[in-house]
């Protein structure tokens, strides 16, 4: 018996363990009432202290970055979901990837408009744009040495596609038009084409 109660001990202070439920609480709090909720919520969600989320995250505003964050990975992933080394990516298949993530697990654009904080936004903002640009920035060097696009920048490359599918996301889901998710897409794809003189595999 003792040891059973220090297993369950250990477990519930997995730091670790404990980010992760705070994080997951936070998400789902946010996407459901907004950027407003209190901290004390929460904790209360995740089954743990609000000092604990204080600790880990420094403030709110920590909080939501941190959240930025994990969606930025989610979104990466996704993007980059089944490409294979030395394999020509579908561009398309990368773009869809994003809008059903966005759209199955959360749009963050819309929490952070509840925010009378334009300061919120700046640091959720900065939190996903670092993780995706860093991913793309990899990608498109990657695709540069292998004669698929035609930059010299690819850093200065992966930033500027991030806000243009960063800008079509918000413009699609804000306003209500995931009706209109495909012309989106097909929009996107071809700006990016046309920037990187990118051929899809299929061309």
């Amino acid at each position: 018996m003792p040891r059973t109660r220090l297993t369950r001990r250990t477990k519930r202070r997995d730091p670790e363990d404990a980010k992760a439920r705070i994080l997951e609480a936070a998400l789902a709090l946010f996407a459901a009432e907004g950027v407003s909720v209190p901290t004390s919520r929460i904790a209360k969600e995740a089954g743990v202290s609000e000092g604990l989320i204080f600790h880990h995250y420094g403030n709110k505003r920590g909080l939501l970055a941190a959240v930025a964050a994990h969606m930025g990975h989610g979104v990466a992933s996704a993007m980059f979901e089944g490409i294979l080394p030395g394999q020509r990516p579908d561009v398309r298949r990368m773009i869809r990837a994003c809008f059903d993530y966005v759209g199955k697990k959360g749009k963050l654009h819309d929490m952070l408009a509840m925010s009378n904080d334009p300061a919120d936004w700046n640091a959720a903002q900065l939190a996903t744009r670092g993780v995706i640009v860093a991913a793309l920035t990899q990608a498109f060097t990657q695709w540069k040495a292998a004669g698929y696009i035609e930059t010299d920048h690819p850093d200065i490359a992966a930033a500027l596609i991030f806000g243009l599918v960063d800008a079509a996301l918000l413009d699609c889901f804000s306003r209500g038009l995931e009706d209109r998710v495909d012309e989106y897409i097909e929009e996107a794809v071809a700006c990016i084409e046309g920037a990187l003189g990118y051929e899809g595999p299929n061309a």
